[in-house]
């Protein structure tokens, strides 16, 4: 004989319809946190890359500052040239990178200061700059300098 009235173990509507809603909500929280986190990286990941960018510029310029005898500014055309008897390079300072023959930096300069046996000048003759960028604090510049050689007073 066949018992009808046996109990079957089992969850309830109730019980199924509680755990899909925890379990809802939970994975929603966990997309929108995983959207923030994603959000994070990108700015760490634009930040380094500016940054990275910055370093670069500074390198070039002080191998080029230290390499070429001969370092003038026009502010007319905004142009760094350094020169020797063995070549020449220029960088060019536009609203929104620094470009040279050989390279671009990507980089907004808020301020550039030169300067000629330590005192600023705007134009010609220069031993320094000091280049300030957007983005960035006053803490993060750019100051390169050459060791003039003697004979420039002769």
């Amino acid at each position: 004989m066949i018992n009808y009235h046996q109990k079957i173990k089992a969850f309830t509507l109730t019980e199924v319809m509680v755990v899909i809603v925890i379990s809802a909500i939970v994975v929603g929280l966990a997309f929108s946190i995983l959207g923030i986190v994603q959000r994070n990286m990108s700015s760490i990941e634009d930040n380094y890359a500016y940054q990275s960018e910055m370093q670069s510029l500074e390198v070039a310029l002080t191998l080029d500052f230290n390499t070429y005898t001969s370092v003038q500014w026009n502010a007319r055309e905004e142009i760094l040239k350094l020169s020797s008897p063995l070549g020449e390079r220029q960088y060019i300072f536009s609203t929104d990178s620094i470009t040279t023959d050989i390279d671009s930096y990507l980089i907004k300069t808020k301020s550039k200061l030169f300067y000629f046996e330590g005192e600023q000048v705007n134009s010609g003759r220069i031993d320094a700059v000091k280049l300030t960028f957007d983005k960035t604090t006053d803490l993060h510049r750019i100051f390169v300098f050459k060791h003039n050689d003697p004979t420039i007073h002769f």
